[in-house]
């Protein structure tokens, strides 16, 4: 059974491409570089301009026509590099089989699999546009596909209406939720195990970073297995198989073999030693099956710890935060252009009663009421705009408060809200939530509240009295001794 595996690149494209600087031989053989299938190779920069240049003009005029031209984007694709929130592209590594299956009969078969599945990968992810497609066959391992896309989100409400977003990419192609990722790549290791049903081969997962054991993990363990195996069988004897005595009888010709006793215990011993042999192996393989259950059980413990529901808590808050924000923003718009409507209205008016002052003086009351009605919207639209500056205001430092509480679970070292032990994942995503409310802060005009949440952590005291655990009931004996003292 072929191995199939999807596994995330680094994204080197000039290693992609070969036009790396410095060869390394250890890496691959340049002599065999001149076989590799470069099926698609756009520069980054070009490839940014067809998806994004007509969404960035659009955007661009936008800010002009609101009179806010310092928001305009220069070059989108300089724009995502510096995010701290999306990335410029990603990377697949797709293989079918292993370097064991490079000198066997299925190496042919294996190399035609690839081919289609790269074929077909624009037509089944469209959100994903692959801008570099490109096969090693001058590796030592087995031929591997480097599919290295941007991820576009279309119909965006706000900034760019065609923008880089991974998580809108996948939700417009049918996948959302946590396990967005993870359900999409199991749809494609379908797609890529009925590829070698096609082709006559069965499928087999193979190892990559997102499974419960590692390549070196798992290498350990097929190391061990062998090594258990080879011990069971290392004192058996394997007899040599008599060479069997046919008779061919003369009037049916059909033949028939006679064995003594002998040369029968002797086949049957052979057959016990591979019966063993099978027994042995399989019983392997179930140990490590129960490994990987075990693996996968801590895992679902520890999505279940309390800290993993607050960090849930906390981000919701946040979010609902955002939602508030983005609500207050439309609002504040949508008063704007009435303003600026009846404004045009008030000056055409007050030309044509300049014309006709003299003819028409129920027009100048009109006027006098109209004016009278703008001043008080104008009052109006005055307390609306200092009550969403503060409200927008409050919620940026809710943010920031919230960003910083969340940081104590990794840098508090002295009042006990710091946890221990954090993997890498839960580090990266303290630190991600920091760096996001920073970033949000500096681009909404907040540099000061960005400061804060970049050099300090802890709990700011409208957040203290919500995480304040209640004081311990006094005992029997603490209030006696407490009522005697006060006797005295």
């Amino acid at each position: 059974m072929p191995t199939v595996s999807i596994a995330k690149g680094r994204g080197y494209l000039n290693h992609n491409d070969r036009s790396i600087d410095r060869v390394s031989e250890k890496s691959w053989d340049p002599e065999l570089s001149r076989k590799n299938v470069i099926c698609r190779n756009i520069p980054i920069e070009d490839a940014y301009e067809q998806l994004f240049g007509k969404a960035l003009n659009e955007y661009n005029q936008r800010q002009i026509d609101v009179n806010h031209p310092e928001r305009q984007i220069k070059n989108y694709y300089e724009h995502i590099s510096r995010s701290k929130q999306e990335k410029p592209f990603y990377e697949f590594v797709v293989a079918f089989g292993n370097m064991n299956d490079k000198d066997t009969d299925i190496y042919p078969v294996l190399q035609r699999c690839l081919d289609e599945y790269i074929t077909n990968f624009d037509e089944r992810n469209p959100n994903f546009k692959v801008f570099q497609k490109i096969v090693h066959l001058d590796e030592k391992g087995i031929d591997h596909a480097h599919l290295d896309f941007i991820p576009v989100s279309t119909h965006n409400k706000r900034g760019l209406s065609v923008k880089n977003s991974f998580r809108g990419a996948l939700k417009e192609m049918g996948y959302t939720g946590k396990t967005a990722f993870l359900d999409w790549r199991q749809s494609e290791e379908k797609y890529m195990a009925e590829i070698l049903e096609r082709h006559g081969l069965e499928f087999e997962r193979g190892s990559c970073r997102d499974e419960h054991l590692n390549v070196r993990q798992y290498q350990a363990e097929a190391r061990e297995i062998n090594r258990l195996a080879q011990q069971k069988l290392k004192n058996m004897e394997l007899p040599s198989i008599p060479e069997p005595e046919i008779k061919t009888n003369p009037i049916t010709k059909s033949e028939s073999v006679k064995l003594s006793k002998a040369e029968f215990d002797k086949i049957k011993q052979v057959i016990d030693y591979q019966q063993t042999q099978i027994t042995s192996l399989e019983a392997q393989k179930s140990d490590l099956s129960a490994k990987l259950k075990n693996v996968e059980s801590k895992l679902d413990i520890a999505r279940k710890k309390p800290y993993m529901r607050e960090n849930e808590t906390l981000m919701q808050n946040l979010q609902d935060e955002s939602d508030l924000s983005e609500e207050l923003t439309k609002k504040y718009g949508k008063l704007s252009n009435q303003y600026v409507d009846l404004v045009k209205s008030y000056k055409k008016l007050e030309k044509e009663n300049g014309i006709l002052h003299e003819k028409n003086t129920s027009l100048e009351k009109e006027n006098s009421s109209l004016f009278k009605k703008i001043r008080k919207l104008e009052m109006e639209i005055g307390g609306i705009t200092q009550d969403f500056y503060y409200k927008l205001t409050r919620a940026y430092v809710s943010i920031k408060n919230i960003v910083q509480a969340i940081g104590m679970l990794k840098y508090d070292k002295e009042n006990g809200y710091g946890i221990e032990n954090l993997t890498a994942k839960q580090e990266r995503l303290i630190d991600g939530v920091s760096e996001y409310g920073s970033a949000l802060a500096k681009d909404n005009e907040y540099p000061e509240l960005a400061k804060q949440i970049d050099n300090k952590v802890g709990i700011d005291e409208s957040i203290e009295s919500f995480v304040k655990l209640p004081e311990p009931e006094r005992t029997r004996e603490s209030r006696s001794s407490r009522d005697w003292d006060i006797e005295l």
